[in-house]
């Protein structure tokens, strides 16, 4: 009875308290309200394109083809460049940079953990998912930087 009690007085009493501290921290202040970043949007409208133009260009560069229209071959260029630069180390945050520091050590982890099983002979004991999980993540992503590159490749040199 008395768990009971002192629960529903610490959720009628503590929440709300603990809703007025942080509503009054200083980080709240540092966030801006407002339309964020859209580098997609900014990207159609500098070229003008319409729905299906985008359409065209987003196929195009994911899939790492050549377009016809010089217009919207200058718009896969711009958009497969602006994917690069968001792939670049150079160019992440500090949360992302971590985050990616973060996910390589777990990979070297796992990859470490597997040969070590592997080499004491016992591959039952492998996770074979994981595995698989990993060879899926680092195929795709190096399809995705080759398609990249060759959308900026085909699409930057002079028309057909």
């Amino acid at each position: 009875m008395t768990a009971a009690v002192v629960s529903i007085v610490l959720l009628l009493v503590g929440l709300p308290l603990l809703a007025f501290w942080l509503g009054g921290r200083r980080s709240w202040s540092r966030l801006r309200p407002g339309r964020g970043a859209d580098p997609w949007g900014d990207l159609v409208r500098a070229h003008g394109l319409s729905a299906g133009e985008a359409a065209a260009v987003s196929t195009a560069v994911a899939r790492g083809r050549r377009l016809d229209d010089e217009r919207l071959r200058r718009a896969a260029v711009a958009h497969a460049r602006q994917a690069l630069s968001g792939l670049q180390w150079r160019e992440a945050t500090r949360g992302q940079r971590v985050l990616l520091v973060l996910v390589a050590v777990w990979l070297l982890l796992q990859v470490v953990g597997i040969a070590v099983r592997l080499v004491a002979g016992e591959p039952e004991d492998v996770s074979w998912g994981v595995v698989a999980v990993l060879a899926v993540a680092v195929g795709a992503t190096v399809v995705f930087r080759r398609r990249l590159h060759r959308a900026v490749a085909l699409n930057s040199g002079p028309p057909a």
